[in-house]
């Protein structure tokens, strides 16, 4: 029950994690299977090559990945937050947000300031499937940007960035 409850991790990690619980045990005790379900889960994920193209201009590329909702508020309430990371810099940029709804309005905000401060025209958005980044009003303001948003394979977070 307590590597399910830690994600499956394996007993070397655990034994790095917890070394007085580790010592404490009857190594004969022990098994060194691997997780069945781990084994299964993981069968399907292989690393993804890095990428050959690393724009050579402050936000020319951004990645974004929406995360929450958090079960503890951050400041003024807020339980979401987005990130911005410049793809040739490597810089991330976060926004608290009290509610996903307002991912289109924060997306439009940042894109207008990054054109403003740094006279910069975004080409290319990347991010996941997320019913906030795929919604009409992002479609419509990537549209008239000029904006190419390439989206990730669903349920494969190393795409995001």
């Amino acid at each position: 029950p307590r590597h399910e409850r830690l994600g499956h991790l394996s007993f070397g990690i655990l034994r790095q994690l917890f070394p007085d619980l580790c010592s404490r045990l009857d190594m004969t005790m022990v098994s060194y299977d691997v997780c069945h379900l781990a084994k299964h889960v993981y069968m399907f994920w292989v690393s993804y090559p890095v990428s050959l193209y690393r724009s050579n201009k402050v936000f020319v590329m951004i990645h974004s990945d929406v995360w929450g909702p958090s079960r503890i508020l951050f400041c003024h309430g807020c339980q979401y937050f987005i990130t911005f990371i410049n793809d040739c810099s490597r810089n991330t940029i976060v926004f608290l947000l009290k509610d996903r709804s307002e991912v289109p309005t924060v997306i439009e905000t940042f894109i207008i300031y990054v054109e403003t401060q740094y006279r910069v025209s975004v080409k290319t958005f990347r991010s996941d499937n997320a019913r906030e980044y795929t919604c009409q009003s992002v479609d419509s303001f990537f549209r008239k940007k000029g904006i190419v948003h390439e989206t990730s394979c669903s349920y494969t977070p190393p795409q995001n960035g």
